[in-house]
């Protein structure tokens, strides 16, 4: 059995953090599904396999373009393979979250203060007191 390397260990301690942060948005928003269950595990599985493309790319050094040499002797400049990858499981973990209904998009869950509100039932901040209007001061002086 092969001993597994840094990036995959800590990648695999990314996901079990990213499964327990999703469950607790799910329930405490009240959309948890056991349904949902096969998306979470889809969307957790991307979120391992980007953490360890990311942490072999960031163990490269961030390169952004890899140059190749063909026959002829030219070089060519193309992106990084680590680079795409890590660009396209970036793309997969938002798109799985905006179908858990966990992105910017879903207007019924507003995020104020920490705590998740369904839309229409936002707090209200208590209103000053009237009496210290001065219009008010002003048209009740004139009345008397």
């Amino acid at each position: 059995m092969a001993r597994k390397s840094k990036v995959v260990i800590e990648a695999e301690k990314k996901k079990e953090l990213e499964a327990q942060r999703i469950m607790d948005v799910l329930v405490e928003a009240g959309t948890y599904s056991p349904a949902l269950d096969p998306l979470i595990e889809v969307y957790l599985d991307a979120v391992e396999i980007y953490s360890v493309k990311y942490g072999l790319w960031k163990n490269s050094n961030f390169p952004t373009v890899q140059k190749t040499k063909n026959v002829n002797g030219d070089v060519k400049e193309s992106k990084h393979p680590l680079a795409q990858q890590v660009e396209v499981w970036s793309k997969q973990k938002a798109k799985y979250l905006g179908q858990l209904g966990l992105d910017g998009k879903n207007k019924d869950l507003l995020k104020k203060s920490g705590v998740l509100l369904e839309k229409g039932k936002n707090e209200k901040e208590p209103t000053e007191s009237t009496d210290n209007n001065k219009l008010l001061q002003f048209r009740q002086r004139l009345n008397r």
